[in-house]
């Protein structure tokens, strides 16, 4: 989370450059402006997952499982589609599994993994909080037009891809 509200001016970065010279005061203030937005947008997804019992991870947990045909997984395609560890994945399982959201089932393909699936009851939760999210994401895209938003896409798939 990037939590500095006031960033610094162009004539702050251009001292700063003076210092460090591998420094390029547009590109660092790019990602200022990239960082502020990004953590804003996070704070307020996390406050309304909050209200409705969820937090981010449980959230992705359980939107990476929805979106599956059979709405099931193997904990090690867990863990790499939310990029965490096997003990996060594990605590973050447990919790999900406690509060009736997932359930866990022997494999029949292999017998030393388990699948992941998504319960009635986690579909519905999904569902309870995807109306306020999408309606936060759509707010936070209204300064764009059409152009701008698929331009915007671009850039930051190329930056994503590190092409």
């Amino acid at each position: 989370m990037f939590f500095l509200q006031k960033l610094p001016t162009d004539h702050i970065l251009q001292d700063f450059s003076k210092k460090y010279p591998d420094m390029q005061v547009v590109n660092v203030s790019a990602c200022l402006h990239l960082l502020k937005v990004a953590s804003e947008l996070l704070r307020e997804l996390e406050g309304h997952f909050s209200k409705n019992g969820l937090s981010q991870a449980r959230f992705l947990a359980l939107i990476v499982l929805e979106r599956e045909k059979s709405h099931q997984l193997k904990c090690i395609d867990m863990t790499q589609a939310l990029g965490v560890s096997k003990p996060n994945i594990t605590r973050l399982l447990d919790s999900l599994e406690a509060d009736g959201l997932i359930e866990r089932r022997g494999s029949k393909e292999d017998k030393r993994c388990s699948m992941i699936a998504i319960t009635t009851e986690g579909s519905r939760a999904l569902a309870s909080v995807l109306p306020g999210y999408y309606r936060i994401m759509n707010q936070a895209m209204k300064p764009f037009d059409s152009n701008s938003k698929e331009k915007l896409i671009q850039l930051l798939g190329q930056v994503a891809t590190g092409s």
